[in-house]
């Protein structure tokens, strides 16, 4: 565990103590404060320093994004709230200096009209070649199973042969985003559509041994940059 560094160390040690006999964890909080400290000791400063100025410069030289930036200088606005509760300061120097504005991913939602004209245009792209019409087959079906089921991106890629259970409907997801298995229902139109292409894929390849439900090349799935 890196130790601190700047003047202001023994305070450190100490607020990431109380926090943690709060119950907080301090995983999250010491590298932000550790941002600080690197600072505090970069411009060799001292207790006379910090004024609402020092830290609007410290805001402006974080090399980071915004949310980083934000992180940092709310755990050192919590600090010197603490610093508060001690006497030690009187009023908290950053209690009037604003967070970045920071830019919100908004997902793009497609209606089913929307829907039904992707899958389409999908489908009428798919090549008819012996080479390319099974692997082309498997990337539709991949998306269908998103746009169907909501299977994540990547999840469709690492689906094997025995997660597909007909006789129940349903998809089984192991070790999904969060560490948990899924059961997803399969809606009757898309288990047709799953036949169909275990059929074709049958046909086209007799021997085939791919554990994969979605077949790539080699015996593999699919890849994820496909």
């Amino acid at each position: 565990m890196k130790p601190f560094e700047s003047f202001m160390a023994p305070q450190l040690e100490d607020y990431v103590l109380y926090r943690l006999n709060l119950g907080y964890t301090k995983k999250g909080l010491r590298w932000r404060l550790l941002a600080f400290d690197r600072y505090l000791k970069e411009q060799n400063a001292d207790w006379d320093l910090l004024e609402p100025p020092f830290f609007l410069e410290l805001r402006g030289k974080i090399n980071k994004g915004p949310q980083t930036v934000n992180k940092i200088l709310s755990a050192i606005r919590g600090l010197f709230q603490y610093f508060a509760r001690l006497d030690i300061y009187q009023e908290n120097p950053l209690k009037d200096i604003p967070p970045l504005p920071e830019g919100y991913f908004i997902p793009f939602v497609f209606s089913p009209v929307e829907i039904e004209q992707f899958l389409e245009v999908v489908c009428n792209r798919l090549r008819r070649s012996e080479k390319y019409f099974l692997t082309d087959l498997a990337l539709y079906m991949a998306i269908l199973l998103m746009a169907r089921c909501g299977l994540r991106i990547s999840e469709p890629l690492h689906l094997l042969r025995t997660h597909y259970r007909y006789d129940e409907g349903t998809i089984y997801i192991e070790k999904t985003k969060f560490k948990k298995d899924r059961l997803i229902p399969v809606p009757k139109a898309v288990m047709m559509e799953i036949e169909n292409y275990l059929s074709v894929r049958k046909s086209l390849c007799p021997d085939d041994q791919n554990q994969y439900l979605l077949a790539g090349k080699k015996q593999k799935g699919l890849k994820d940059y496909q």
